[in-house]
């Protein structure tokens, strides 16, 4: 279906040059110029990362470089085109992968390999309107179900079309039908359907409001299926030095899928005293409650969320089934030209039926620094510290977890 509608919008655009009395060295020269005024991008980025996880695994290494190549044509005609090609090398590979590597050490989600990230054009001929045709990122909101799964370093993409509208004033309409996923092992998931419904309002002062929609409709016909109709409403706001986000989702069945009836709930609440920022939120998600299938957030940038350890990435899926409560505080600064963040969290379980107890709690350190307008450098510590209480007589699946990531990128 991809190829058709692919092949059914070129043919629209040489029947319209025909039929508008355009000759081929017109269309040829306009495309030339197009090509000559077009621009490329290059990114390099080398990544160290250390996990180790209180388990029988032994811990991993990893020493990765990976290098992305893109293009953009100048516009021809209302359409630009793009293009980006992917490799990721490890250098080092001393860990456990989707796509095998030493099976008896921790898991790092970044095999190898090549791919074309992005392949898509861009058509704007209708007013304050982009229509974006093929493989692309989808990052909505603050990617808590939609993102590019950005820090690993394969990255997610969608095979999609996806119209974006800015025709009323401080109205953002973002409309999108998906049909496969590029995961960050390299590998594809087809999608019968997805469809995606975004609006986000930013007329009143200092502050956005978005509604969505999104309904998954994947390929299998049984009752188990992911098939889900995901609801929400996201506001945030920065009235004066206080900052604050708080967002409510729920989540129902849609085509195959049965016993979806989860929700999630985050809140945060912040300010700014320079040169210091300072906030706390609280993040909650349901899991299984009887046949109450656990929430699932998606296609998201899951790391973003809910501790750098990683403990907590079933939630893509909806494998998280004791739920999640998610208390945390954050403090940053700046000085020198480096950006300081540190943060606490406190985790605990929602459901009873399979572990209700305390996770445990984590302490994040990142540390950016600015080289130069192309070169940074990055520093994340993340440190998971399992709670030993077990509870109502379930075991913790949570492990003491270490990661240490340090990475370097120039991009042009």
């Amino acid at each position: 279906m991809k190829r058709m509608l692919i092949q059914g919008v070129v043919g629209a655009m040489l029947l319209c040059f025909m039929t508008a009395g355009w000759s081929a060295a017109a269309v040829l020269d306009d495309l030339t110029a197009a090509l000559k005024a077009g621009k490329a991008d290059v990114g390099v980025l080398t990544s160290f990362e250390y996990k180790n996880r209180d388990d029988a695994t032994s811990p991993a290494k990893q020493l990765s470089i990976r290098t992305r190549i893109g293009y953009q044509t100048g516009e021809f005609h209302h359409v630009r085109l793009y293009a980006q090609f992917h490799n990721l090398t490890n250098a080092w590979e001393e860990f456990r992968h989707a796509d095998g590597g030493d099976s008896d050490r921790d898991l790092i989600a970044d095999p190898d390999g090549n791919r074309l990230y992005k392949a898509y054009f861009d058509y704007s001929a209708l007013p304050q309107t982009t229509v974006r045709l093929g493989r692309q990122e989808i990052i909505l909101d603050d990617a808590r179900l939609l993102g590019n799964i950005g820090w690993r370093l394969n990255g997610q993409s969608f095979d999609a079309v996806t119209v974006t509208n800015k025709s009323i004033t401080d109205l953002t309409l973002f409309a999108g039908y998906v049909n496969q996923v590029n995961t960050i092992a390299l590998t594809h998931v087809d999608l019968d359907h997805f469809y995606l419904i975004n609006a986000n309002y930013a007329g009143i002062k200092n502050h956005h409001v978005s509604v969505y929609g999104y309904l998954l409709d994947t390929e299998s016909k049984a009752d188990s299926a992911r098939d889900s109709a995901t609801y929400g409403v996201r506001i945030v706001g920065k009235p004066c030095i206080v900052n604050y986000a708080v967002d409510y989702t729920l989540q129902t069945d849609f085509a195959d899928g049965e016993d979806h009836d989860a929700d999630m709930l985050n809140l945060y609440v912040g300010a700014t005293v320079a040169p210091v920022d300072f906030g706390v939120g609280y993040s909650y998600i349901s899991g299984q409650d009887g046949d109450d299938r656990p929430f699932d957030t998606l296609y998201s940038t899951a790391h973003k969320f809910n501790g750098f350890a990683d403990l907590f990435l079933s939630t893509n899926g909806g494998g998280l089934t004791p739920g999640l409560q998610d208390y945390y505080a954050r403090i940053g600064t700046s000085f020198f030209g480096v950006k300081l963040s540190v943060i606490y969290h406190y985790f605990d379980s929602y459901e009873d039926d399979h572990f209700d107890g305390t996770y445990g709690d984590e302490v994040d350190v990142v540390v950016v620094k600015s080289i130069s307008d192309n070169l940074k450098l990055l520093v994340k510590y993340a440190n998971f510290m399992q709670d030993e209480d077990e509870g109502n007589g379930f075991a913790n699946p949570a492990v003491d977890t270490e990661i240490l990531t340090a990475r370097l990128e120039y991009s042009f």
